[in-house]
């Protein structure tokens, strides 16, 4: 048996303390810089938390006539993925109504039964898990194989669709039985959408899927490498999809090829699309990109410091909403027409490129943004662009927000658990 030299293994242990005690007081800074922001009224500009300009990432009270879906019941709520809630948020520090550990870290959003009285959440478990949404109790807990990375889809007549690292797609009875399951070309980790007809549209390994609700496929696309994030559809029925082969891709309703276009990175995360159907997509090149959606051609793109990885979110005002990971990792609003940034909410940071928040806010009816972050940390800010509250965890919050339609605030988080925050009384 090899020896480890008695040197090294102090070596060692002096990294791993170290490590963790910059890891500590890290949190401790962030602590304090949150404290110091909720006493002045507003985040600084330069003190490594809060809005960095002078509107900050709120954009006021946004406007009544916007679409907004009646539920969230895939990927940031609908198959564009606005990130928008008709629930209020509460606007004081959140109480905890319940919380739940699902056996493994959490990386999909939760999403909800058509009543909203169940909540589906998905786990690197490998686990899909209904919890009933009044006190959280356990109802059903289905075992899908391998990691399950992807959004639970809900249809209308309460079928869940999900992907796994198993390389299967399964449609799931509401009472938690495998009503069909398919066999995919690789991980089926990205959450699906409903198309107007009822297809589901998903994406497994390379390959785009389009599928019945009765598990039929229709037809398949194939990119060049990887499709790591869902896909989002068009008023059409036009799919949009990012690729690791740097390509963004549109397909038609019936899965021909109506364009692609090099971005010169991998785009990781889904696709959004406004209410006009413009075309917003987030690089490994530290960009945030608008597409036209006819043709494919690049109508702005903006360098934000930071691989932009997660789905990116649109606000009811057009603006754009995307989570930007470090050296200085950050939640950011852009401006539609010209991808000017109009604001940002920094947090502290590590130094780390692969360190940040992953994915745009979700928005409530009053304009108030939602979104986790790496630092194990949840946060509000409001419309002004002023922090409302701080949540700490006990891992990151890589999983989207979800706010049902009553205000009940749903957060997933690394650590396992589901925790639901009460209503604004």
């Amino acid at each position: 048996m090899t020896r480890v030299p008695i040197v090294l293994v102090a070596v060692m242990a002096a990294v791993v303390l170290t490590a963790a005690t910059l890891r500590w007081r890290a949190g401790e800074r962030a602590e304090r810089d949150v404290r110091r922001a909720l006493a002045a009224g507003h985040a600084s500009a330069d003190g490594g938390l809060g809005a960095s300009t002078a509107v900050g990432l709120g954009a006021g009270t946004p406007p009544g006539d916007s679409v907004v879906p009646p539920r969230t019941s895939m990927l940031h709520g609908d198959a564009r993925h606005t990130h928008r809630s008709a629930g209020r948020a509460t606007t004081k520090t959140p109480t905890v109504d319940w919380t739940r550990d699902v056996g493994g870290p959490i990386e999909a959003q939760v999403t909800a039964s058509p009543d909203e009285q169940t909540l589906y959440a998905a786990s690197l478990g490998g686990a899909l898990t209904a919890l009933a949404r009044d006190g959280g109790d356990v109802r059903w807990t289905l075992a899908l194989g391998d990691r399950v990375y992807a959004t639970p889809c809900v249809a209308d007549d309460g079928t869940i669709y999900v992907g796994s690292d198993a390389k299967k797609f399964d449609a799931v009875s509401p009472d938690g039985k495998i009503k069909w399951s398919l066999d995919t070309d690789g991980d089926a980790d990205t959450g699906a959408v409903i198309a107007g007809d009822g297809a589901v549209v998903f994406a497994a390994g390379r390959t785009i899927y389009d599928v019945t609700p009765t598990g039929f496929v229709r037809w398949r696309f194939a990119a060049k490498r990887k499709v790591y994030g869902a896909p989002a559809l068009g008023a059409t029925g036009r799919v949009f999809a990012g690729s690791q082969d740097h390509h963004v891709y549109a397909l038609a309703a019936d899965g021909r090829l109506a364009w692609s276009v090099d971005l010169g990175a991998d785009v990781d995360g889904a696709p959004a699309l406004d209410d006009r159907g413009g075309v917003f997509v987030g690089t490994d090149g530290d960009e945030v990109v608008r597409l036209d959606p006819d043709d494919g051609r690049v109508v702005w793109r903006t360098n934000v410091g930071g691989y932009v990885r997660g789905t990116l979110s649109v606000a009811r005002n057009g603006d754009v909403l995307a989570g930007v990971y470090g050296p200085r990792p950050r939640a950011v609003r852009l401006l539609s027409g010209d991808g000017e940034v109009r604001g940002d909410f920094p947090i502290q940071g590590t130094g780390a490129r692969d360190f940040g928040v992953h994915g745009g806010a979700l928005e409530d009816a009053m304009g108030t943004l939602v979104f986790g972050a790496q630092d194990d940390a949840v946060y509000a800010v409001d419309a002004g662009g002023r922090l409302l509250w701080r949540f700490t965890t006990g891992g990151d919050v890589d999983a989207p927000a979800t706010l049902l339609s009553d205000g009940t605030l749903v957060i997933g988080s690394d650590d396992g658990r589901v925790t639901a925050f009460r209503p604004a009384g």
